[in-house]
C-alpha cells in the first residue's frame, strides 16, 4: 500500500511538473500572432506558411515552414517592401535561412535593416511580402520557391484572382 501511495505522489509530482514547464513556455509570447500561407511561386512543388508571433519582450519571432524541400541546400528568406508583385523590392529584413532537408526557419525580428523598431502592430500595418529564394546567389537568386503577402499588401489583394511575383532585390 506504500508503494502505491508512494508511486501515486511520484507520478502526480511529475505531471504537475511538466504543466509548469508548458506555462514557462507560453510566458515568451503575449498570444498575439498571424499564419500566412505562403504560395507556390515557381515550379518547384513546394508550399508552407510563415506565421509571425509577439514575443514577451514585444519583439516577433518568425517561423517558416515549407514543405516540398529535401537534401542540404538552404534558401534565403527575406522580408520586402511592398507587395509580391514590387519589381526590384527592396529588403526590409533577412531572416534567417530555410535548411532543405527540415524545411523550416525561425528568427527573432527586432528591428529592420534601417535600425527601425518593429512590432506586431507595425506588422499589420506594414504594406509588404515574404519571399523564400532557389540560392543566394547565381541564377538561383531569381528563383523565388514560395512567396506570400503579409500586412496590408495581404489585405488588398485580390483574393478571385492569380498574384504576379515579381523578382526582388536578393543583396
Amino acid at each position: 500500500m506504500k508503494k502505491a501511495f508512494l508511486l501515486t505522489w511520484v507520478v502526480c509530482g511529475m505531471l504537475l511538473s511538466a504543466c509548469t514547464d508548458s506555462e514557462n513556455e507560453n510566458t515568451d509570447f503575449t498570444g498575439r500572432q498571424v499564419t500566412y500561407n505562403l504560395l507556390q511561386a515557381s515550379d518547384f512543388p513546394v508550399y508552407g506558411t510563415v506565421t509571425f508571433m509577439e514575443r514577451a519582450d514585444l519583439g516577433l519571432q518568425v517561423e517558416v515552414k515549407l514543405e516540398g524541400t529535401d537534401g542540404e541546400a538552404y534558401h534565403p528568406v527575406h522580408f520586402h517592401y511592398g507587395d509580391l508583385g514590387t519589381q526590384d523590392a527592396d529588403i526590409a529584413f533577412t531572416l534567417n535561412d530555410l535548411y532543405a532537408d527540415t524545411g523550416k526557419s525561425s528568427t527573432m525580428l527586432n528591428d529592420l535593416i534601417d535600425n527601425g523598431k518593429f512590432g506586431y502592430d507595425d506588422l499589420l500595418k506594414f504594406d509588404g511580402s515574404v519571399k523564400i529564394h532557389l540560392s543566394a546567389t547565381g541564377e538561383g537568386k531569381d528563383v523565388v520557391l514560395a512567396a506570400t503577402n503579409i500586412g496590408t499588401a495581404f489585405s488588398k489583394q485580390n483574393s478571385t484572382g492569380r498574384l504576379s511575383i515579381a523578382v526582388c532585390k536578393s543583396n
